[in-house]
């Protein structure tokens, strides 16, 4: 046999020469965790050798997801199965079988729900393997599977969770675009305004990225066009009073008022002119301003 030929076929793997997919994934002895994360997100993931990273995500006040992303992505932009399987040292064991998710051209390559998430979660502190595999896009024929390693999961679970405790209760996106609104004729925030408001606050005093708040107020077309101006123009000043009451900078606060110039919802209904009295709060972020250190996660000594 040629020597090169020689070479070539042992260093690559059985499972490769029978025609099985190609596989990629930490062996258990180098296995690699990373946690990262601060305030706002929690990162908790693997690297997968010559091939990308599987990453646990969780962002404030969602659940958490498990992202694949890859270096060079091989699969086939389709339906990917999902799967947890036995690990090595229990060749006999069942494979667990959880549906498909869509392969993307785009990063994450792959995003899973939060139930099975979960459950990959619930696998690797079993000492599972959750696994990934679908055939190559270049050859309908040619299979690709990576996996996930429970090795030393459990340490760094731990961590995890001590990232997921000091994440803020909401994200950006939750509250950036909020509204509170109002009876037929009001002009002042009741208390389940002021809940509401109160979450903004908090956030905004814990987000330094936060630097401006827009508040428009709005009303229903009912009255007069004056009268209606005067109504919205009085209800966005109360909502900015509050605000500032509270702490809030009113150097960042910019106020404006339209009456019943910009509904909606149809003022035909009660529904719907409940909907146009209105202020809406919209906040606006340094999204590329870096994180201040004391935001960051660090975590306990081990």
């Amino acid at each position: 046999m040629n020597m090169w030929r020689f070479l070539l076929l042992t260093l690559i793997s059985p499972l490769t020469l029978a025609d099985g997919p190609l596989e990629y994934g930490s062996s258990v002895g180098d296995t690699r965790w990373t946690i990262s994360g601060s305030v706002f997100d929690c990162s908790f993931g693997q690297e997968i050798p010559d091939y990308g990273r599987g990453v646990f995500y969780h962002q404030a006040g969602e659940d958490v997801t498990f992202r694949l992303e890859t270096d060079r992505n091989l699969m086939d932009y389709s339906q990917a199965r999902v799967s947890i399987l036995p690990p090595p040292w229990q060749p006999s064991g069942k494979t667990e079988k959880l549906g498909t998710a869509r392969i993307r051209d785009e990063t994450p390559n792959l995003s899973l729900d939060e139930e099975r998430t979960n459950q990959f979660m619930h696998a690797l502190l079993e000492g599972k393997w959750p696994a990934i595999s679908h055939r190559t896009y270049y050859d309908p024929n040619r299979y690709v599977q990576v996996h996930l390693s429970a090795s030393g999961f459990m340490d760094y679970y731990r961590q995890y969770m001590e990232c997921v405790k000091q994440l803020l209760p909401m994200n950006f996106g939750q509250i950036a675009r909020s509204k509170v609104l109002f009876g037929s004729g009001e002009e002042m925030i009741d208390k389940r305004d002021m809940a509401v408001l109160d979450r903004i606050v908090f956030y905004i005093k814990n987000d330094p990225r936060v630097f401006a708040v827009y508040l428009d107020g709005h009303s229903d077309n009912v009255g007069r066009r004056y009268d209606n101006r005067q109504t919205s123009k009085a209800r966005v000043e109360d909502v900015e009073r509050y605000f500032i009451k509270q702490g809030i900078n009113p150097e960042m606060i910019t106020t404006r008022f339209h009456g019943d110039r910009y509904p909606i919802a149809s003022n035909a209904t009660a529904a719907g002119r409940a909907q146009n009295r209105r202020v809406t709060i919209r906040l606006e972020q340094r999204a590329d301003m870096e994180i201040p250190p004391e935001l960051m996660f660090r975590p306990s000594a081990r």
